[in-house]
């Protein structure tokens, strides 16, 4: 069926005219003895409809009164019917077109076998010209009438993200008015209404309300989630239930307020993990009475009507945005006022940088970096074959976007993206394996990506130990979306778990360097035990990619706590490099209980035990979203809701990430930097304005400070060695002091700002250096021996 925008662009310039949808595309199949989808042929106007059909639909299959087309069929063949409606308008609006709508049966009929050709007896001449050995011939040469309606995705399938903008929410509110009619009146209502024809109106409780919220309840439920962009289709489904939640408490508590009632204090939940986080008793309104007023409903039918399942859908379908790679332009980054990340911080802070993020203009996006501690660059689409397609500018040319992340002290990762698995799923063995052959080597070819700047160039005159890392990307995020049964398949979980493997071989073979392995899980099947995401397959994914820690090893500074490198302690961590796997699981807008509910799954799990749910727990990032669109502060509520949401987050869990990277100027984004700011940043030595410039500039100082170290060292030789040089006299000496006082000022700038020296600074090893130097230099100058002038 058409999208809600499209409808509304097709539809009638009057928004009160009928018309009947369906005309420009076939209705789909139906098979047999099947329930048929049931599709919406008419819109607008105003219902009951009345249908004359000339011809005949399929047997079993049938036109309600409020135009939708339905049944089970029971024969199969090709139905032509012209079908005429009249709407209950006074006067009637009246459309008539013709359609045509196939049954068939989704078992083939089995192939009968050719007769064998007459056998010939083999000539000299037909031995010598047949080949040694014939390749059968495996051609496709039919297809079933079921095949035929099948959706072929493209290879590979591109991102679809959800948002609502201004003009999709005004596409949908203007099909709702022409659609809804009188929303909470049943069929028979609404026509004794409008052409008084049947008897009175039976009570709401005999028949429930078939046509949804009203369009004002419809606008409060969808208003607030304007312009926040969802990164998967389940985000933001879990968004709108939890707008539909939060509307049906508004209303059904105000109506208890006027009658004295008890208040309900949440709505009932969606089957969990965990049998404790389930309510044990129904709010007051949701136990069964024992009648109910002629006129009234169960206040739990109201919930469900504010977003029956066929509208949750077709908003959806109006949300959803694919992002074309042809139309993508690379990123440019410029630091907002900002210095480099802050080293104590004991949580991750990610953020995600979609290739779409910049849109269609060529302006730098401002960055605050010293309030994230690695970024997300979307992406590289995996494609049926085990390659990839990548955007342009994905690589950073020229230092490019990467090389602003890197000056700042920020870790970048590459996402690895992918939709729609029914290709690969169906791959043999060989060809999973020659799949998986593929995707290794191009996964190396990006990691290995050097940067193409001539600092890049220059890093390689500095001491070893003093290089920093010189690749474009630090680590993979694989960010899959299945849907809920393609992740419950055996032969996803096969697929998923062997490309992990081989990612990680990937990232172990280059073991000189530290690496992130971040997995995006769709929180509602995080955990989940008849999935690939079930907890027992996430801990082989990190007891193999790890290492096992030592009583000695610090491990990664953000694990917190004192205890948190015991939980990682076991033999069962057998990884050969220095990996760091993060879990990172997006929620939804508008309800507090989607983060409780994440450490739920963790706290009620019969596959984490012990020191394995606390490794999990703090291996969990949630990813928050946030308005986009012109710049607008949170509301005062949605700014404490957010706050209350990263004080949780980092108490229970190993970080936050924010989709997409909160930029100052762009909807909310200055209200999510302040509110990080103030939950995991304050707290921490600020850098000073001196560092907030010699930080991002540390590699060129680190340069100049060895370049001048060798200057003034090889002039102080010569100075002590020659004597024509000594009788230069004061301009060598001037030159000399020159030189030393600038190693010292480039010397103290680094040392008081270069990240690499941070652990340095807070121990005394440096105090130690210094008192070595002055106990050395005054033993010397105490016993050398003295010559007594001629």
């Amino acid at each position: 069926m058409a999208s809600a925008p499209e409808r509304a662009a097709s539809s009638p310039a009057r928004d009160d005219l009928m018309w009947l949808v369906y005309q420009t595309v076939p209705l789909p199949n139906a098979r047999l003895n099947q329930p048929y989808k049931a599709r919406d042929v008419v819109r607008g106007g105003r219902a009951p409809y009345r249908f004359s059909v000339d011809g005949a639909l399929p047997p079993g299959m049938f036109l309600e009164e409020d135009g939708v087309l339905a049944g089970t069929p029971t024969a199969t063949g090709t139905f032509r019917f012209l079908l005429t409606v009249r709407d209950a308008s006074r006067p009637p609006h009246l459309d008539q077109a013709l359609y045509l709508l196939r049954v068939v049966d989704p078992k083939p009929a089995a192939a009968k076998p050719l007769a064998p050709a007459a056998s010939r007896p083999a000539t000299a001449a037909t031995a010598a010209t047949r080949p040694a050995r014939s390749r059968p011939d495996n051609t496709l040469r039919s297809m079933t009438e079921d095949q035929t309606n099948l959706t072929v995705p493209r290879d590979p399938p591109l991102p679809m993200t959800y948002v609502l903008t201004a003009a999709k929410l005004e596409a949908i509110f203007k099909n709702a008015e022409a659609s809804m009619g009188e929303s909470l009146m049943t069929a028979a209502n609404a026509a004794a209404a409008v052409e008084n024809e049947e008897p009175a109106p039976r009570p709401l409780a005999v028949k429930p309300p078939v046509l949804g919220p009203t369009l004002d309840q419809l606008r409060e439920m969808l208003t607030p989630l304007q312009d926040v962009e969802h990164p998967t289709r389940a985000v933001f489904q879990d968004s709108l239930r939890a707008r539909q939640c939060e509307y049906f408490l508004r209303h059904v508590n105000a109506l208890a307020l006027e009658q004295h009632k008890d208040a309900i204090r949440r709505c009932p939940r969606r089957e969990d993990l965990a049998e404790t986080d389930r309510p044990h008793a129904g709010p007051p309104a949701a136990r069964p009475a024992a009648t109910l007023a002629p006129g009234s409903l169960p206040v739990m039918s109201f919930l469900e009507m504010l977003m029956p399942p066929h509208l949750l859908e077709e908003i959806t379908d109006a949300a959803g945005t694919e992002h074309p790679l042809s139309q993508a332009r690379p990123l440019r980054l410029t630091p907002d006022g900002c210095g480099c990340s802050l080293q104590d911080i004991e949580n991750d802070v990610f953020g995600f940088l979609p290739y779409w993020m910049g849109g269609e203009s060529d302006a730098p996006i401002p960055v605050r970096f010293d309030k994230f501690t690695r970024l997300q660059y979307m992406g590289a689409l995996l494609r049926n074959n085990g390659e990839y397609l990548r955007p342009a500018g994905w690589d950073s040319p020229g230092g490019g976007f990467a090389r602003r992340v890197d000056q700042h002290g920020v870790g970048l990762d590459l996402v690895l993206y992918r939709r729609d698995f029914r290709a690969l799923m169906r791959l043999t063995d060989e060809e999973r394996k020659t799949v998986l052959d593929t995707t290794a080597a191009q996964v190396g070819e990006m990691l290995d990506l050097r940067h193409g700047d001539l600092q890049g160039g220059l890093e390689t005159l500095l001491p070893p130990g003093w290089r920093e890392e010189a690749h474009v990307y630090g680590g993979l995020t694989v960010f899959f979306e299945p849907t809920d049964d393609e992740a419950a398949d055996p032969k996803f979980e096969q697929f998923f778990l062997a490309y992990l493997h081989r990612l990680t071989e990937t990232m172990q073979a280059r073991a000189a360097r530290a690496f992130h392995l971040n997995l995006v899980i769709p929180q509602h099947l995080l955990g989940d035990t008849a999935t690939a995401f079930r907890f027992r397959n996430l801990l082989a994914i990190m007891k193999a990619a790890e290492r096992q820690r030592g009583t000695g090893d610090d491990g990664d500074h953000k694990e917190r706590g004192a205890a948190a490198a015991t939980y990682k302690s076991s033999p069962d961590y057998v990884g050969t490099s220095d990996i760091t796997v993060r879990f990172l699981a997006p929620l939804g807008t508008g309800s507090d209980v989607g983060k409780m509910r994440l450490r739920s799954r963790t706290d009620f799990n019969d596959e984490l035990t012990g020191q394995d749910r606390m490794a999990v727990l703090g291996s969990v990032v949630p990813v928050l979203l946030y308005p986009g669109g012109k710049p607008e502060a949170l509301a005062p509520q949605e700014q404490e809701s957010l706050d209350r949401d990263l004080v949780y987050i980092g108490w229970s869990f190993g970080g936050v990430a924010l989709w997409p990277l909160p930029v100052a100027g762009l909807g909310s984004g200055e209200s999510v930097l302040t509110a990080l700011d103030h939950r995991f940043w304050s707290f921490l030595d600020q850098d000073t304005g001196f560092c907030r410039i010699v930080c991002p500039m540390r590699m060129p100082l680190r340069l100049m400070l060895e370049a001048l170290m060798v200057l003034v060292g090889t002039a102080l030789l010569v100075y002590g060695w020659n004597c024509r040089v000594r009788r230069m006299g004061p301009v060598i000496l001037m030159g000399l002091w020159a030189g030393a006082i600038a190693t010292l000022a480039v010397a103290f700038a680094i040392f008081s700002c270069d990240p690499s020296l941070h652990e340095l600074r807070k121990g005394n090893a440096l105090l130690v250096a210094i008192i070595l130097i002055l106990v050395v230099g005054g033993l010397v100058v105490t016993f050398k021996p003295r010559v007594e002038p001629p």
